[in-house]
């Protein structure tokens, strides 16, 4: 009793310290507290168990010194390394970079200009969304200083490039998230771009074909439902699927565990103005998936096109002037300079001249495509839908603001920031809504019957009617109105897992909207199949008709998925029926009867004791790898294809033949066989994630099984130079390799929340823990709550965060 009231009195007093600007008084430092001083702002850095900070703060300005100050405190090096790329400085620190790669991106951000769109913004910016930027700037920038180069947190500690930020760093590196769906692959291709002159070669600067390549295959990837691609499952429900009659929120983002992409978590509060609580991005003020007194809401990556592609053609011997409606008009061009270190620590000056249209910068696609190239008569260039959206931060701090889902809507439309992801969301109310409100290019029907052959061929630009429209209402010139976006408001259910917005409720399909926007009436992933039935009662049969925050936070870490639910039955009967009699693949007979006896006693799950999980996976991998369409039409997995009128719970049904499935039972035996694993290991024995010096076994599986709990390898979680681990040398048509399944990407921070009479009440995990530093307590510790399939309790109320065992409280400021 005594710890509580000790604990409550801390906070008291924090509370009024800062409420009556009592400016003169300092407590003692004790393990429970501490005072950091920093010019003209004040706020309580408060955190509870597994290192949560919760910011308090008279104003919004304070608020954002103590967040800024918090993420340098567990993330320094994740946003200092994003400033110096994002200020063209790679080559100037790290030299040119393979392939000449460091220089690739330098020039290309110089070639789109996002520190000069910045700066110009900067110029303009006020109010809150300033007073928060100054203070997150201050705040980061104060902890370095009191900290020390040397000793700040993490893998960058001592660099010589380590310095202060400023808010055009910040507001050049938001727009840089904006375009992480566009731009960003196009970096290489606009610093390579130059005209060809008769009496030269093109340009002295050489990028290696593979770094733009490898830049345009990752943008092609973004639609491929790829499990390193971010991606989410998100959930609102409304007063009839809430045992409450309140509305409930399931926040599943699919995000990296290492770089700049990894989420925070954090609670802000300015009374009176501000209480919201949920994850961010570093460099991003604010919250972006969280909730606040009234409402909560989340996002996943939303599935149409940020950009559009164009071919000009070119006056003839000039290669730098281009035609439009039979008009001459010319290019402009910038004269940019960059610091580069060839090798010897001294770095020296490069100067190159980049090129636009007046759609955006001109590209060299040769590695690409050869005709896509800059020749005598055509050039390529693309126009993009987040190059303007400077409304990043805004965005959220207004949506943290709101106070039902009505409010969320009204600070999307006035913002319209929202770059690539779709938004859901669900208040206390009851009711549960459901938007794409991603920037989404607006093109006339013909150019969209053109587009649609394909979509990353450029469209002629050459005719002005295949030139964006412009629209009243819409953010940027160009791009679809938010109130013409698809969206859906309903009292049960909205969802979305990373298929288009046609199926955010199976009761009400949304069409009739942009195909830029997203398909209708295609096939949907098993991951989102699987979404329907554990949200929609009746495709799941549940009599638990209304769901609780216990059942809600169970639906991701019960390890169910579709492919294991619908079809292991018919599996196990056709081992059965085959007996010992082999099963030839590759030429080779296999006997399976080891195989089916795993999966007979399986319990069906991808937990990290179920036994059966890895050959299950190993299976459906091996029919897909040989049947492309197996997952989302009839065939050797399902025996009634797709419906459009019924989509969510088609295919469906066991297919007449078992061979391929049987053929695909052997091959992953076999595969399971080579790497020293029997068909029956658990899979926490086989993947892992790796923190430090320590193995941690962890739930979850690919998207093809049709699992909500994602997780798996990427070698680029982000565009950090973080040394990334090591996922092992691959084998051959599996995600199987020398080390097991190494994890880096999935489900990231997981959160359930529920409104009830007495406030929300929430519970998470975030799967990597709160600090990338590997000498911090809370590196990787909420990882062995994920291995369990547990959430801890999110301490919103001023109670809960005074009740905490683990409170420590820090004042900065002065």
């Amino acid at each position: 009793m005594s710890g509580t009231v000790s604990r409550l009195h801390l906070i008291a007093v924090a509370v009024i310290v800062l409420l009556l600007g009592i400016q003169s008084w300092q407590p003692a430092p004790s393990e429970a507290e501490s005072t950091v001083r920093g010019e003209g702002y004040q706020a309580v850095i408060r955190r509870t168990g597994f290192g949560i900070p919760h910011v308090l703060a008279t104003s919004i300005g304070g608020v954002g010194f103590g967040q800024g100050w918090a993420y340098a405190e567990d993330r320094f090096c994740d946003l200092a390394d994003q400033v110096i790329k994002i200020r063209s400085q790679r080559s100037r620190w790290f030299g040119p970079g393979a392939g000449n790669s460091n220089l690739a991106t330098d020039l290309g951000y110089l070639a789109l200009g996002l520190t000069k769109r910045a700066e110009s913004q900067a110029r303009t910016l006020s109010g809150d969304p300033r007073a928060l930027l100054d203070g997150y700037v201050a705040g980061y920038n104060a902890f370095l200083a009191r900290t020390g180069r040397a000793n700040v947190p993490g893998w960058c500690a001592g660099q010589a490039w380590l310095g202060p930020i400023t808010v055009v760093d910040l507001l050049a590196y938001q727009r840089d998230i904006a375009i992480s769906a566009s731009g960003r692959y196009m970096l290489a291709a606009a610093a390579l771009a130059q005209p060809p002159m008769p009496t030269r070669t093109r340009g002295s600067l050489v990028i290696g074909a593979d770094v733009v390549a490898d830049d345009l295959r990752r943008l092609g990837r973004q639609d491929a439902g790829s499990d390193s691609v971010p991606g989410s499952n998100g959930w609102a429900l409304g007063a009839d699927r809430s045992e409450s009659r309140q509305g409930m929120l399931l926040a599943n983002p699919h995000f990296p565990w290492q770089g700049e992409l990894r989420f925070w978590e954090v609670q802000l509060t300015v009374p009176g103005k501000l209480n919201v609580y949920g994850a961010a991005l570093g460099g991003v003020p604010g919250v972006q998936i969280g909730f606040n007194q009234w409402v909560a809401w989340t996002h996943t990556v939303a599935t149409g096109y940020r950009f559009t592609m164009y071919a000009v053609d070119l006056v003839p011997d000039r290669p730098t002037w281009y035609v439009v409606d039979g008009r001459k008009e010319p290019m402009t061009s910038s004269t940019v300079t960059v610091s580069v270190d060839w090798g010897d620590g001294h770095p020296r000056p490069l100067t190159r001249t980049l090129w636009s249209t007046r759609y955006g910068p001109v590209l060299d696609l040769t590695a690409l495509q050869p005709g896509l190239g800059w020749t005598r008569t055509r050039a390529t260039t693309y126009r993009d839908a987040n190059l303007d959206n400077g409304q990043i931060m805004q965005q959220w701090l207004e949506i943290g603001q709101a106070r039902d889902v009505s409010g969320v809507r009204q600070a999307i439309a006035r913002q319209q920031g929202i770059p690539w992801v779709n938004t859901i969301a669900a208040d206390n109310r009851g009711d549960a809504w459901y938007a794409d409100a991603s920037a989404t290019p607006n093109l006339k029907p013909a150019t969209i019957a053109t587009w649609r052959q394909n979509p990353l061929a450029p469209l002629n630009g050459s005719v002005s009617e295949n030139s964006w429209v412009d629209e009243a209402g819409a953010r940027s010139p160009g791009l679809i109105p938010f109130a013409k976006q698809p969206q859906l408001r309903r009292r049960d259910y909205v969802f979305n897992a990373n298929d288009s917005y046609w199926l955010a409720n199976r009761r009400h399909l949304l069409t009739g909207f942009s195909p830029l926007q997203g398909q209708e009436k295609v096939p949907v992933s098993p991951r989102t199949r699987q979404n329907v039935r554990l949200i929609d009662p009746v495709v799941a049969h549940s009599r638990a008709n209304r769901f609780t925050l216990d059942r809600l936070g169970r639906t991701v870490l019960s390890g169910q998925a579709l492919t294991s639910d619908l079809l292991t039955s018919s599996v196990v009967a056709a081992c059965r029926a085959q007996g010992n009699r082999p099963v030839v693949v590759d030429g080779a007979p296999v006997v399976v009867a080891p195989a089916c006896a795993a999966l007979a006693q399986w319990d069906r799950r991808f937990t990290v004791a179920s036994q059966g999980a890895v050959l299950w996976r190993e299976t459906i991998r091996a029919v897909v790898a040989t049947h492309p369409d197996a997952l989302t039409e009839a065939g050797p997995l399902f025996g009634i294809g797709f419906d459009p009128d019924n989509p969510g719970v088609t295919p469906r049904g066991p297919a007449a033949d078992p061979a391929p499935l049987l053929a695909g039972l052997a091959r992953a035996q076999l595969r399971l066989r080579s790497l020293g694993y029997g068909p029956e290991v658990a899979l926490g024995l086989v993947q892992h994630t790796i923190a430090g010096d320590e193995r941690i076994a962890v739930p979850g599986a690919n998207d093809e099984v049709g699992i909500l709990n994602v997780v798996g390898y990427t070698s680029e979680p982000g565009t950090s130079r973080e040394q990334v681990m090591d996922g092992g040398v691959p084998q051959p048509g599996s995600d199987l390799t020398d080390r097991g399944y190494v994890v880096n990407v999935g489900t990231s921070f997981l959160m359930v929340v529920g409104y009830t009479a007495h406030g929300p009440v929430a519970r998470a995990v975030l799967t990597f823990g709160q600090s990338a530093d590997s000498a911090s307590a809370h590196f990787f510790d909420q990882t062995h709550l994920f291995g369990r399939g547990q959430l801890r309790e999110c301490r919103f109320s001023e109670a809960a965060i005074a009740a905490d065992p683990q409170l420590t409280v820090t004042f900065v400021g002065g």
